[in-house]
């Protein structure tokens, strides 16, 4: 078959492919590693606008009702925006419940 020359030969290749495997493995965790941290951001900016986007489907309608008030008005009232910021309330409260999953009755609770 082979010769001891042989056999060691293959034995040191078949060493240094593992050592060089290994060094692979470790350099590979380090890049997932890398673009873990770097992605970061992603996954914070995803939670941000699930905690915002029931702020912005309220203000949305209400800061367009605004822009439209101005463009109608040249000089905007001070009572234009307190009679827009006194639904603000109810709307939240509103969207709250259906967020939920529960319904609004008459009493003004909530039920399941």
């Amino acid at each position: 078959m082979f010769g001891g020359r042989e056999l060691d030969k293959l034995n040191l290749q078949k060493q240094a492919l593992l050592l060089e495997s290994g060094l692979n493995r470790v350099a590979l965790q380090a890049e997932v590693r890398s673009l873990r941290s770097a992605t970061a951001w992603v996954r914070e900016a995803g939670n941000a606008s699930r905690e915002l986007s029931p702020w912005l489907l309220l203000l949305a309608p209400v800061g367009g009702l605004l822009l439209a008030w101005g463009a109608r008005r040249p000089i905007f009232r001070f009572s234009a925006v307190m009679a827009a910021a006194k639904w603000i309330g109810p709307l939240y409260g509103l969207w709250k419940s259906f967020s939920s999953g529960r319904t609004p009755t008459k009493a003004g609770k909530a039920t399941a």
